[in-house]
């Protein structure tokens, strides 16, 4: 019966791992496609916007979502676009992706 639990966690922790490692390839997809043209991570992207490689260690995972629903709001010269739009999970899978940066 104990071998059973073991197997049914080790199972459990596999799927969950699996799970979260493709919410954060999905996330760094996104912003490869809609971030990276701008953003600098870990030494690779555009120079427009500021460098994200860190970002988590500095704002909250509620302030991240701001900034990408309305850029505006922080600074209003910003020529980042508001990704307001985007599907839910589109959003949560780019937010825990930029919450593994620190």
């Amino acid at each position: 019966m104990k071998s059973s639990y073991v197997i049914f966690a080790l199972f459990a922790t596999a799927v969950l791992s699996a799970t979260a490692a493709q919410a954060e390839s999905k996330g760094e997809q996104i912003f490869k496609q809609k971030c990276n043209m701008c953003h600098v991570v870990n030494g690779k992207g555009g120079q427009i916007g500021p460098e994200l490689t860190k970002i988590a260690a500095s704002m909250k995972e509620v302030e991240i979502r701001s900034q990408l629903e309305n850029p505006k709001k922080r600074n209003p010269a910003t020529s980042m676009p508001s990704f307001k739009s985007l599907p839910k999970p589109e959003m949560e899978a780019l937010l825990g992706y930029l919450k593994t940066l620190k």
